[in-house]
């Protein structure tokens, strides 16, 4: 039996480089998910078994790697890691393949389709760095060990130190941005799994980086006379590269494939203090100690004791992890030997097999010799003798593919008890690691505990003593206050008097008015919380809303059932019996579910009422709240008023500090706008991101009339944000609240309109014009960002105050005019509109117009109602079966339901829209509203049109259906038509509707009734054709018991021939779709040039 392991050390040189090649191209493959670190560590391991990585390099040179960019990023992945974990030559021979290393950057550098390009020219750069760094510095390994590089320094140098640890943060820094460029490049909806790999390597080599850094600069800090001041870059950059570092390393834990890989480091707040702090000892001078050193070891012997015992625990701890360890690798000899002892029993019963195979040919050969004298009576003993050969032979095979099989799990089981070796060592190194930083952070605890402690009792004392010295001012000045009135009082006239009490008063007003500032913010938090509440109701009526309206869906369905069930008495006595009996259980089940939903209605409404009552008693303790402040601010007025008279000093103190709290106020509320302002530009990207983003195919409803509308919408809420921005500019002290809400409305605008005009790409005529389409929209985008970025405090700070108002301006002024652009350009997607609106004259009145197609629509529908009545009165044709007429029944109940649905929808829509009309014409008439908003109108027009129209071709689909003149499958595509007509009224309907309004909140509840409609009418339909197909099947003899029966009777090459024309009948039919789709979407395409006679028709 020939062995499927190898020993590396043995030397079997040609066996471990088939096997590295192997590992070399398993762990480079074009899938999108990481190399296996299986392969990776046979890698590893040949460079450690052979002291080159030679043949790593020509293993990797011999595949395609610049065509193929993932095996490109996985490979880039296995050199980084071979070189830091490798042989100590795998350095100085990467130093050999530099140009190597450059044409893979080159190759990422052209672009790619799947974004690792960019990734591939990044990753090239950073491994070149850290070669260049290696050669610089050929004292260090690829892990950055500190305790390696200092044995191979016999000298220390603080001038080479110092270069060492810039070069090395310098390699730090270009570790941080190739980190921050994989977690950009990270694809939306996928498990990123290759790009997550490589972070592995940059965590490791970055906390080791780390480690070096720290224990260097405390090094040099303890050799270096004077290292305060000349080490203060360093301190500075390392500083700044701990918070760097430690954000990096939230990210990665928040990856729950990398935590599964390896622990991620946990870093400090604050950075190690590298200070020297006297106990220090030079690497190179171990011995030597200066007279200060051995002082304070006298003074902190007790210290040192306590350290003592720690390290001894800390060593026993690690002598019992060694005995563990121990123990482990003796079970991996044991494994080991038993694997060697079953190896040597398969090679024993090979030999034997063997033996007995030469035996049993002699045999054969001396019955053969035999059979030639019998003839045909000993052809039949040969056949049996030749039968229990195979047997033989065949049992024989199994007990060696079972002692392989033994022989792997051994294997698989030795692999796993070394992965868990590492695993053992870097949990040990790392706990190691955590009790020095958790020591460093209880000591550090101590001291600001101390230090705080000591601050607040001086605080306390210094405290206590300004309140004893203003007792005795204020006492020593009463007294004085009452010896000198006593003195004066007849000489203080009626007019000085007069005079004293009018400054008083205007003292006094004075501070009312700045008390009465005050007393505006608090009602402007007053005003936020009656919002909460606000909307606190309204998410209440909306649960409500919603409750109701699935208690009426189920006794829709309740009464839908029973009407369902009393037709069913036409049928056979035992159909109705059986039919009675499932009435029965359904309607129970239903009921039960509806009990079910009423006590969820009735415990989220008490819920409801509950947290009512708690927002009005909090409204009520924060009126009780403002009441206590006015009476502790009156209080304080006349405290201040006294206290004016006794001191002057005091007067200006409490000026001052009052001054502080509007300064400190005003910044407040100043860095409160500059967050709305950052998520109204936050918000723009986003959008934006979806738009470029081809994932997302934008709304396949939007019409350009809807979007014209929109754009109207955005410019003159563009108008208001800047009126209300310019007027905060002119007075900083004025209302915010107009100015946040035009700024966030604007935002959820434009937000609102990027994928409606994404949709209208299908309007164009070629690439040209869609790309010019996506130009304008970016460019809009952009400048509406703009907006935000430039009304910014720290983009206005170094703008004079007067000429402010013109840079929001300026930004409006440009804003428009790319909006004035867009409007222009989707002005000629109008007249390619499906199903496109009559252009209006101006001799029409519009809002005749208007009702008149809103009353074509309703009567549409309702002719569409009659006519299913009709039809379902209509005599049953008696040559149906019964599950015929099941079939018709169900979508005749289906489509009535939706034509009710679409006209209390309709009606929603009329109310919705005289509302919107209502409120928006002021004193002007209908018609010029109407006039004013002529693209709204068109598109509301439009929709009803669509509406109607969708809802006759449903009505006329079923109706073929039933005749048997159309299929199930056209009954759904008039469904979905019907649901995406609906789509569109309703978004023209919310485009000019007031938020919250409650005719807009029945629109959309009809809306959502009509989609649950269509929905239930797609759900039947595709019930009944699978019923119908069973059917069909059951008739034509099929079955899936016989048809199992016809597939095991085929033998190896009818079923390889039928499975092979199953194959090409898929292929035909996949064909076909694609062509039947690529036909729609011409069809589609000419078909927005449809004349304007046919849409009046």
């Amino acid at each position: 039996m020939i062995r499927n392991s190898y020993s590396l050390r043995a030397g079997d040189r040609i066996k471990a480089e088939t096997d590295l090649f192997q590992a070399i191209k398993k762990a480079t493959t074009s899938d999108e998910n990481a190399p296996k670190q299986k392969h990776v560590r046979k890698i590893i391991v040949f460079t450690w078994d052979f002291k080159t990585s030679i043949p790593v390099w020509n293993g990797l040179q011999s595949f395609p790697l610049v065509s193929e960019e993932v095996s490109c990023f996985k490979a880039l992945i296995v050199i980084h890691k071979f070189i830091r974990n490798g042989a100590h030559m795998c350095i100085v021979e990467a130093l050999q393949k530099t140009v190597y290393l450059e044409s893979l950057g080159r190759s990422g550098s052209q672009g790619s389709w799947k974004g690792y390009g960019i990734l591939i020219h990044a990753y090239t750069n950073y491994i070149l760095a850290k070669l260049e760094y290696h050669r610089l510095h050929p004292e260090f390994n690829g892990c950055f060990d500190y305790e390696e590089y200092i044995s191979l320094r016999g000298t220390y140098d603080p001038n080479e130190g110092y270069e060492t640890i810039a070069d090395l943060m310098s390699l730090q820094d270009r570790l941080d941005e190739l980190q921050k460029l994989i977690f950009r490049n990270f694809t939306p909806g996928s498990n990123n799994e290759c790009k997550i790999a490589a972070l592995v390597p940059l965590v490791e080599e970055s906390y080791g980086i780390y480690n070096f850094a720290t224990r260097m600069l405390i090094a040099m800090h303890g050799r270096v006379d004077g290292a305060d001041e000349a080490l203060e870059p360093l301190r500075n950059r390392f500083n700044t590269q701990h918070h760097r570092l430690r954000k990096f390393y939230s990210d990665c834990s928040k990856l729950r494939y990398l935590t599964s890989l390896i622990t991620v480091p946990k870093l400090t707040q604050t950075p190690p203090s590298v200070l020297n702090d006297g106990e220090f000892v030079p690497p190179e001078n171990l011995d030597l100690q200066n007279p200060s050193t051995s002082q304070m070891s006298e003074d902190n012997s007790e210290a040192d004791r306590l350290e003592r015992e720690r390290k001894e625990r800390e060593n026993a701890r690690i002598e019992q992890e060694k005995l563990q360890i121990e123990q482990q690798t003796k079970e991996l000899q044991r494994i080991e030997n038993e694997r060697l002892q079953m190896e040597q029993n398969a090679r024993e019963a090979q030999r034997l097999q063997m033996e007995e195979q030469q035996k049993e040919q002699m045999r054969i050969a001396h019955e053969q010799q035999m059979m030639e004298q019998r003839a045909r009576e000993q052809q039949l003993q040969f056949d049996e003798l030749q039968r229990q050969r195979l047997m033989q032979e065949q049992i024989q095979l199994n007990q060696q593919q079972n002692i392989a099989g033994r022989l792997q799990e051994h294997e698989n089981q030795i692999a796993l008890l070394n992965s868990q070796h590492e695993r053992d060592l870097l949990t040990i190194s790392q706990y190691n690691q955590r009790v020095s930083a958790l020591e460093q952070q209880l000591n550090q605890q101590k001291i600001l505990m101390q230090q705080s402690d000591a601050s607040k009792d001086e605080l306390i004392k210094a405290l206590q003593a300004q309140i004893d010295q203003w007792k005795q001012k204020y006492d020593a000045l009463a007294k004085l206050y009452a010896q000198l009135r006593q003195e004066h009082f007849d000489l203080l006239g009626k007019y000085k008097s007069i005079y004293s009490k009018a400054n008083e008063a205007d003292e006094a007003n004075r501070k009312i008015l700045q008390m009465q500032e005050f007393i505006s913010s608090k009602n402007l938090e007053l005003a936020e919380l009656m919002g909460e509440r606000d909307k606190a109701r309204d998410e209440v009526t909306k649960a409500q809303n919603a409750s109701k309206s699935e208690l009426s869906r189920l006794e829709s369905e309740l009464s839908n059932l029973r009407d369902h069930i009393s037709e069913k008495t036409r049928a056979h006595s035992k159909e109705l019996e059986e039919l009675k009996a499932n009435f029965t259980r359904e309607n129970s089940d239903f009921l039960s579910q509806l009990n079910h939903y009423k006590s969820n209605y009735e415990d989220s409404h008490s819920k409801l009422l509950e947290l009512q009552d708690k927002f009005e008693n909090a409204i009520q303790e924060k009126d009780e709240e403002i009441a206590v402040y006015q009476a502790g601010m009156d209080q304080s007025i006349i405290a201040l008023a006294n206290a004016q008279q006794q001191s002057q000093g005091s007067r200006s103190d409490l000026q001052q500090k009052l001054k502080e709290l509007a300064r400190e106020h005003a910044a407040k509320l100043l860095r409160i706008l500059d967050s709305i302002f950052q998520s109204c530009a936050e918000s723009i990207d986003d959008s934006l991101f979806n738009f470029t983003n081809h994932e997302f195919p934008g709304s396949s409803y939007a019409t350009p009339s809807f979007v014209l509308a929109q754009i109207e919408q955005i410019n003159g809420s563009s108008n208001t944000f800047t009126s209300s921005f310019s007027g905060y500019l002119v007075n900083p002290e004025g209302e915010q609240t107009q100015l946040i809400r035009s700024a966030t409305d604007l935002s959820s605008l434009i937000s609102t309109y990027l994928p409606n005009v994404k949709g209208l790409i299908r309007f164009s005529m070629n690439f040209e014009e869609s790309q010019e389409l996506n130009n304008l929209v970016i460019r809009t985008a952009e400048l509406g960002k703009a907006f935000y970025t430039k009304g910014q405090s720290s983009a206005m700070q170094d703008i004079p105050v007067t000429r402010r108002p013109e840079i929001v301006f300026e930004a409006n002024r440009g804003f428009q005019s790319s909006l004035s652009l867009l409007s222009a350009f989707i002005e000629k997607f109008v007249s390619r509109e499906d199903k496109g609106v009559r252009s209006i004259t101006e001799n029409e009145d519009l809002s005749d117009v208007v009702d008149r197609e809103m009353m074509n629509a309703a009567s549409a529908i309702q002719a569409a109602a009659d006519k299913i009545q009709q039809i379902m009165t209509t005599k049953v044709n008696t040559n149906l079966t019964d599950a015929q007429v099941n079939i018709n029944d169900a979508i005749l109940d289906n489509v009535l339901n939706m034509t009710n649905a679409i006209a209390r929808l309709i009606q929603a829509s009329k109310e919705s829209q005289q509302e919107i009309v209502a409120e928006g014409r002021g004193t002007s008439t209908k018609t010029a509203f109407y006039k004013q908003h002529n693209r709204w109108t068109e598109g509301l027009i439009s929709a009803a049109k669509a509406v109607a129209m969708a809802t006759n071709f449903l009505v006329e689909i079923a109706d073929a259906v039933i005749r048997g003149d159309k299929s199930l499958e056209d009954l759904i595509i008039a469904a979905r038509e019907v649901s995406a007509s609906t789509a569109q009224l309703v978004a023209a309907s919310r485009v000019k509707s007031k938020l919250h309004s409650k005719t807009l909140n029945e629109l959309e509840l009809a809306a959502k009734s009509v989609t649950h409609v269509v929905r239930d009418l797609v759900n039947t339909v595709t019930v009944l054709s699978e019923r119908s197909d069973a059917l069909r099947d059951l008739n034509n003899g099929g079955g899936e018991q016989k048809q199992r029966e016809v597939y095991q009777n085929w033998s190896s090459y009818e079923f390889k021939s039928n499975e092979m024309e199953q194959q090409v009948a898929i292929l035909k039919i996949e064909k076909d779709l694609i062509t039947a789709r690529r036909k729609l979407a011409e069809m589609r395409k000419y078909g927005y040039h449809a004349d304007e006679s046919d849409t009046e028709q």
